[in-house]
């Protein structure tokens, strides 16, 4: 058998050896972050642009001063960027990260919200820049030939490169502990948990690992996000805290500069969203003159950033269009508008436009706040800022100058709900007549206090007494209501829901009505309702949560061969923000709220179910009921709202409303409302 000799081993070139090591050596060229990047960054975004940072044709100069205050060198330690979705936020901590690593090596701890979000950005955006980037000859791969082999050394949570380690983690108490690092680096901050682990917040933790590093001067964090907390939390009070800069352009026109925002881009905002479009332009507030889409990059072309303690003037009077000395502080903090973006200016008033509708037709805040924080950048605005609270002699004008009384239905309602709030010792009631637009009437309000036993009148217990509850379907479920106009016509309720909260045996009374409902009671011949003719509910307590989640089952107080009784947890504190902008609507257009003319007046002259409707205030973006104020026709109401929710969810032209339940076809179309009259109940001023 023959034998082959092993062959020598191949040694190395000594000339690459040798010229590789003194290129190691060899001192990082000083340039800045903007620079690197439009020197090595390569974009690949299928279905969008493609290509060399610089040759973009979205002109994202605005950028380069953000970016470059991450330069070891500057004065700064932290660097906050607030903005929209899509603007620019994350690249510049992508190429913050690309710089580090070429040309200012660091320790560098990346932060996102959660386990999944880092994984995908590790996979995809971080995986990508490394695959891309290029050297000055055009050459890909100049940061995957600095990235460490070995064990370890390339996983989804530590990247290791000659000179720095990239660490990528989400937040926790544990992830600030023991892991001192000379840079940082945290997305989507307005996500992160005020206090993590009980230890304090996401940036003072992280300012905590930097301890070691701080007499050296070159410790910096990079924190970004899009608002949704509120004006003074979160990302906006960081960004107030520092520089606080604005983007300003000059005008074509004129040359005057103006702030490039959301509140200079005028268009239809009577007509459709697609006439929003068509008309959209960035007016200047100075000469009127009007920039489209097709101006943008010549606009951006004149922008620089004005911060505290500067002034914007014409680049025709300043080479650097401001005068003033900017603020020292060590945060240098920046404000991006959706208008500086990607996104087409025609969009962005689309959108608006959309939202606007939206808000007007169903009174939820929603759309709007969702196209502040991820459209424009900027925490939500309340589009009724600075108009008065109704208050309770506005409500006695509407009703006062009605054309219907307590008990009957007016036109317009096109489904009756009743709802009901169980005390100690009553049941307080209320009937609401909806229509459409989310259109609203009182229609009766009453408290049932005492039920029949053994021939005579007592007290009604609610919380403590089930058998109580039998007084409801007499005095109020089997009820109909006249059309007011037309008394011989009536009126069924459509559903009757009940708040489930209280002391005692509260809950368990009213699971146990329900169910008694449901299966009716041959012995006294009172028929089964149908499962959907009674509405359980318990306010939710989550005032970011959705405004009606689907319904829970509680398993131990089912019974068995019976429907499942259904609980509802409404997102109390989201329906008050609705309820709260219907009130104030004083015509007759979509969420009106209408009263009968004879409301109940106490002794004082006042009106207790008009003061109840105003008990509670909205304080720091929670209700809450003043102190010794009854608030109950106020809750009824809300239950109405979550009711009407259930069935219809956004539509807001209750073509949904089963013919049953709908006023006779005969009823009257319109009323005259009389004249008041001192005689009438709540006819006098009070």
């Amino acid at each position: 058998m023959l034998e082959t000799a092993p062959s020598p081993p191949q040694l190395a070139c000594p000339h690459g050896v040798l010229a590789s090591g003194l290129e190691a050596l060899r001192f990082p060229e000083k340039i800045s972050p903007s620079a690197a990047t439009r020197r090595h960054r390569i974009l690949s975004n299928p279905g969008a642009y493609s290509g060399p940072w610089g040759e973009s044709p979205h002109d994202m100069r605005c950028l380069d001063r953000p970016m470059d205050c991450l330069h070891g060198d500057s004065p700064y330690a932290v660097v906050g960027v607030m903005g929209p979705s899509q603007t620019g936020k994350s690249e510049i901590g992508n190429n913050w990260q690309l710089h580090t690593i070429l040309y200012d090596q660091a320790d560098m701890l990346f932060v996102a919200p959660t386990k999944d979000l880092i994984n995908v950005y590790v996979m995809t955006q971080f995986s990508k820049m490394l695959d891309l980037a290029i050297d000055d000859a055009g050459n890909s791969g100049i940061l995957r030939a600095r990235q460490l082999s070995g064990v370890g050394s390339d996983t989804i949570n530590l990247k290791r490169f000659i000179g720095c380690d990239m660490h990528f983690l989400w937040p926790g108490g544990p992830t600030f502990r023991a892991k001192p690092f000379p840079r940082g680096r945290m997305d989507d901050y307005e996500e992160f948990a005020k206090d993590l682990g009980d230890q304090g917040s996401a940036l003072g933790l992280m300012e905590g690992r930097m301890g070691s590093f701080a007499a050296y001067g070159r410790t910096k964090i990079y924190v970004n996000s899009s608002p949704f907390l509120g004006r003074a939390k979160g990302i906006e009070a960081l960004i107030a805290s520092g520089t606080d800069e604005r983007w300003y352009v000059d005008c074509l026109a004129c040359g005057e500069p103006f702030l490039l925002g959301f509140d200079r881009l005028h268009y239809d905002k009577i007509g459709t969203p697609e006439d929003a479009a068509a008309s959209a332009a960035l007016v200047c507030p100075d000469c009127g003159g009007a920039h489209l889409q097709s101006d943008k990059r010549m606009l951006m072309g004149t922008g620089r950033w004005v911060g505290r303690g500067e002034r914007p003037v014409s680049l025709r009077t300043s080479n650097i269009g401001k005068v003033g000395e900017l603020i020292h502080v060590d945060r240098a903090t920046f404000r991006l508008d959706g208008l500086m973006g990607f996104r087409p200016w025609s969009q962005i008033a689309k959108l608006a436009r959309e939202a606007e509708i939206a808000f007007v037709v169903q009174q939820d805040a929603a759309a709007l706040k969702s196209f502040d924080n991820t459209v424009i950048g900027r925490n939500f605005v309340p589009r009724d800022d600075g108009e008065p609270t109704v208050d309770e002699d506005a409500l006695y004008l509407r009703a006062r100058n009605s054309s219907y009384r307590m008990g009957e239905v007016p036109p317009g309602p096109l489904c009756l709900i009743a709802t009901i709030d169980q005390q100690v010792n009553r049941f307080e009631v209320a009937v609401w007549g909806w229509g459409a637009g989310f259109r609203c009437w009182l229609i009766d309000r009453f408290a049932l206090m005492t039920v029949m036993e053994d021939g005579r009148e007592r007290a009604l217990r609610p919380f403590t007494r089930p058998e109580d509850w039998s007084v409801l379907h007499g005095r109020l479920l089997s009820r109909s209501y006249p059309m007011a106009g037309a008394p011989h016509l009536k009126m069924k309720i459509f559903n009757s829901s009940v708040d489930t909260q209280g002391l005692d045996n509260a809950t368990d009374n009213a699971f146990a009505w329900w169910h008694a409902m449901v299966k009716g009671d041959v012995g006294s011949g009172r028929p089964a309702l149908p499962a959907t003719a009674i509405t359980l509910l318990k306010g939710g307590n989550k005032p970011k949560g959705k405004l009606l989640p689907p319904p829970t089952i509680d398993a131990k107080r089912q019974i068995k061969g019976a429907p499942q009784a259904e609980l509802f947890i409404p997102n109390v504190n989201r329906f008050k923000d609705i309820a709260d902008v219907r009130l104030k609507r004083g015509d007759d257009g979509p969420g009106s709220i209408g009263f009968p003319r004879d409301l109940p007046q106490a002794d004082d002259g006042s009106f207790p179910y008009l003061a109840e409707l105003r008990a509670e205030a909205n304080i720091d973006g929670q209700w809450t009921r003043e102190p010794h104020r009854a608030n109950e026709t106020w809750d009824l109401y809300i239950q109405s709202c979550a009711v009407l929710a259930r069935f219809g969810g956004n539509d807001a032209s209750m073509a949904w409303v089963p013919e049953w339940a709908r006023p006779p076809r005969d009823a009257p179309r319109a009323l005259t409302a009389p004249a008041p009259t001192d005689e009438e109940p709540g006819g006098a001023p009070p």
